[in-house]
């Protein structure tokens, strides 16, 4: 019985412990890409500072929910909020990789119609040139 209970007063406290770092708690670098992990606040313009200061505002935003959720006493209130978190993040990742693959299709589309508009005259010169034969330039 002693061994019984000595097994459970070091159980007891390894589960509250386990409990307490069971939430798993987010880290940025799961959600955002590798080269903007450690991204800071970008200064000027240009498309690459558009995108930093896109997962600059994001990571921000990860880390004062990150706060939030430490705030919670009640380690099953600081897991469910670890978790919202973790769905937002990925929500965002999803929302955000949907907006890029349909900037690269419109892209895309526009770069086909421009090389149609520059083959048009090359198209017409081929569709004429039957037309023409030897012997009429004699």
């Amino acid at each position: 019985m002693k061994k019984f209970l000595a097994a459970l007063l070091l159980v007891l406290p390894i589960s509250v412990f386990a409990n307490d770092f069971g939430a798993s708690v987010p880290e940025w670098k799961d959600f955002a890409p590798s080269a903007f992990v450690d991204v800071k606040e970008p200064k000027g313009i240009g498309k690459l500072n558009v995108t930093a200061a896109y997962w600059y505002q994001r990571r921000v935003d990860f880390e004062a929910g990150l706060e939030e959720c430490k705030e919670f006493l009640n380690n099953d209130e600081r897991f469910t909020c670890y978790e919202n978190l973790k769905v937002k993040q990925f929500k965002e990742n999803t929302d955000y990789n949907a907006r890029i693959e349909a900037q690269q299709q419109s892209s895309a589309i526009q770069e086909m119609n421009s090389m149609q508009d520059t083959m048009m005259p090359v198209n017409h010169y081929l569709q004429n040139l039957g037309r023409f034969q030897p012997n009429e330039f004699h």
